[in-house]
């Protein structure tokens, strides 16, 4: 299996500006990135897939990184023809960066879908990963994807199924999102976050997230990461 991450290495996370610093960001950025890896490395060989300049040290892992100046499309689809032109070696799995709920359950639940193309919707319409078994397919990222992959798959003639997962269905993009890691996160995303003063209300999710002694607290790194600093 030829795993594909795609990671935005500036820039990423602005709809966190209301809660997070720009290095704020990019910490958490990494950490996400570092918790998907954890998950799917053991079921083959992974590739982050990012614009040029990404620093191989802060991944923190012994992974392929294959830099593009493409969109996001172009250079997921230029992966998937670059697989078709050897003969299809293997099969890929595509996992967005910011699935920082996700475990190795997860990912055994989506390999084991039938199907020539298995999708994992995200929510508001996104598709957080794709499994994909058929070189004819190609991703169409941008806005509403989730039917957008699984209208092509269909017009392609492939046999498309969808993996439906809490865990991988949560990507982080917003600051309710935090919420989500601090009560189900088991790895460094939620550790960072704890050590930067973040908690959830006691009113829960319509509570929003709060930070203990912000003046103290913010921009400090869990002192339990050793691979993180600010």
């Amino acid at each position: 299996m030829h795993m594909v991450i795609p990671f935005k290495n500036q820039g990423a996370k602005s709809r966190l500006t209301c809660v997070l610093t720009p290095k704020e960001r990019q910490l958490l950025s990494f950490a996400m990135l570092r918790d998907v890896l954890d998950a799917v490395l053991g079921f083959g060989w992974a590739t982050i897939l990012s614009r040029p300049g990404l620093d191989a040290s802060e991944v923190g892992y012994d992974v392929e990184i294959q830099e593009s100046e493409l969109d996001l499309n172009d250079a997921l689809n230029a992966v998937i023809s670059d697989e078709a032109s050897q003969g299809w070696p293997s099969d890929i799995l595509i996992v967005m960066a910011d699935l920082a709920l996700l475990t190795q359950k997860d990912v055994v639940g989506i390999l084991s879908c039938q199907g020539d193309v298995v999708l994992c919707p995200g929510r508001g319409g996104g598709t957080n990963m794709i499994l994909i078994r058929a070189p004819e397919f190609r991703t169409c990222y941008q806005g509403l994807s989730f039917p957008k992959h699984l209208d092509y798959a269909r017009q392609a003639g492939l046999d498309a199924s969808v993996f439906e997962s809490f865990r991988a269905g949560s990507d982080i993009d917003c600051p309710e999102d935090l919420a989500e890691v601090l009560l189900h996160g088991r790895g460094e995303t939620r550790a960072l976050l704890e050590g930067w003063g973040f908690s959830v209300s006691e009113k829960g999710r319509d509570g929003g997230i709060g930070k203990i002694n912000p003046s103290d607290l913010l921009g400090r790194v869990a002192p339990s990461d050793s691979r993180t600093r600010t």
